[in-house]
């Protein structure tokens, strides 16, 4: 799976540690777009993925306030898309979706809403398998709620991909199964090389919490599930990803 690289544009800058999008219900552009419920910031020493998320969301910082003018930066943000292309499993889930995001999505064109939808399902069901392996139901509901993991993709501040992509689910279902079935698939063939950090949803949840504010130095981390349930765990993700992408079923 490659994506090819576009002039440089960003139409979004999220904040670090702000709320993200809060979706269930329908697959409605209304229902899709309700702001999310604040959450509350903790003083939690980052992992490693999360430093590199930062960078990644500074950068953008960096470039938005120079007006796209600085080009050391933009070099930067080229080489982060450029590594990305040559191997979408090379950064978590999490951090895919955050590019999509910010770039691949706002800046492509409507006819590549099928390819695009067909990526942001492949890191669904990567990202979703992680988080039934190795996220209790706390983390898995704050990565599915407050950082709208699904839909993310989709939300980026001034663009009409939500309603786009909500048209698109609902004018053109078949060329939208077609593309969920391609993502799902190309999650499945990528299994055997996956090379980020897959525990990276166990930086979620109420025992990160709970660590946080009784100011632990060495914190407890969800019981991973049994290696004997992963086959079914991916064929879980894949089911809820499918559905997602159908009818907005929340996971």
């Amino acid at each position: 799976m490659t994506f090819p690289l576009k002039p440089l544009l960003l139409s979004v800058l999220f904040v670090w540690g702000a709320a993200g999008v809060q979706a269930a219900g329908p697959a409605t552009s209304a229902a899709l777009a309700k702001a999310a419920t604040p959450t509350v910031l903790l003083d939690i020493k980052p992992d490693p993925w999360q430093v590199r998320r930062k960078q990644v969301i500074d950068l953008v910082a960096v470039i938005q306030k120079s007006d796209y003018k600085d080009k050391a930066a933009k070099d930067k943000f080229d080489k982060v898309l450029a590594d990305f292309d040559k191997d979408f499993v090379s950064i978590t889930p999490m951090e895919a979706m955050d590019l999509q995001r910010m770039y691949y999505v706002p800046v492509s064109k409507p006819e590549e809403m099928e390819s695009n939808l067909g990526v942001v399902a492949a890191v669904a069901t990567l990202g979703w398998y992680d988080a039934l392996r190795f996220a209790d139901a706390s983390g898995r509901a704050e990565i599915q709620d407050n950082e709208s993991f699904f839909l993310r993709a989709f939300t980026a501040p001034g663009s009409k991909s939500l309603d786009d992509v909500v048209a698109f689910l609902k004018n053109k279902p078949v060329e939208a199964a077609r593309a969920v079935k391609t993502g799902t698939d190309a999650a499945r063939t990528v299994l055997g090389r996956i090379h980020y950090d897959t525990h990276w949803p166990a930086s979620y949840g109420l025992l990160r919490s709970q660590c946080a504010l009784q100011r632990a130095q060495n914190c407890k981390r969800p019981v991973p599930l049994p290696q004997e349930q992963w086959p079914a765990a991916f064929e879980e993700a894949v089911a809820t990803t499918t559905r997602y992408y159908r009818d907005n079923s929340k996971p």
